[in-house]
């Protein structure tokens, strides 16, 4: 289990109030809310690269004073998906991921599907192909807990659904938080959702208990669930 309690300022302004939550092996856990409201910072909190006030602790034991090379070994972060710039091979830009830990290249490509195409330039693959060798550079650090960015951002629907099964698949065997701004792939992937606002937990709970009301305080608009054979889908009411 993951436990994390923290609170991180930018300067003045407080990006993150007393945020308070848990996230285990094998039950998605879904970040949501607002541009601004601390999705982004959050992550980069538990992944060291911003130093939080409190505590982040990874199966009791408290992990926010490792050093980046100890933290990399726990924790691997994918961050907001860019476009790539450089001509490496998909096998050398997923080695990168093994810098700190020695992890398996091999691996985690296999893991996301990407074996085939270890030989490629990652320049000519698909908006869906490199989030997935995203995905597997940060596999290949070996960590406990993956975090991930907006993973579907720039995705068409059919890469949107392929990741979000992948990202599903992989918290089975590890602890997985996802900032996901689509609330229908929330709810239809999530197991816990935590809802963020101006850097402060409005919700947090099982994704079946999540309520159009808690999205209303959120977001300022009205929502509906409509419930299907498929699964529950989210409606903006006019």
């Amino acid at each position: 289990m993951m436990r994390v309690e923290v609170s991180f300022s930018y300067g003045e302004r407080k990006a993150l109030d007393g945020v308070d939550f848990s996230a285990d092996k094998g039950r998605l856990l879904a970040v949501i809310g607002p541009n601004g409201s601390g999705k982004s910072t959050l992550l980069k909190c538990i992944a060291g690269i911003l130093k939080p006030e409190g505590r982040i602790e990874l199966d009791g034991e408290d992990i926010t004073a490792l050093s980046p090379r100890e933290r990399a070994k726990l924790v691997s972060y994918v961050p907001q998906s860019s476009f790539p710039e450089f001509d490496f091979t998909v096998e050398e830009f997923v080695e990168m991921g093994t810098y700190f830990t020695g992890g398996s290249v091999e691996r985690a490509l296999k893991e996301v599907g990407m074996w085939e195409k270890k030989s490629e330039s990652v320049l000519k693959l698909s908006g869906g192909e490199y989030q997935l060798v995203l995905i597997a550079r940060a596999l290949a650090q070996g960590g406990r807990v993956l975090l991930l960015d907006e993973p579907t951002s720039h995705l068409d629907v059919n890469h949107a659904l392929e990741v979000m099964g992948l990202i599903k698949s992989l918290s089975r065997e590890r602890i997985v938080v996802a900032v996901l701004h689509d609330l229908n792939l929330t709810l239809r992937y999530a197991d816990d959702v935590l809802v963020l606002k101006n850097g402060k937990v409005i919700w947090f709970g099982p994704t079946e208990e999540l309520t159009p009301d808690v999205l209303q305080r959120v977001y300022g608009i009205k929502f509906e669930f409509v419930r299907g054979n498929s699964g529950t889908a989210v409606v903006p009411s006019l």
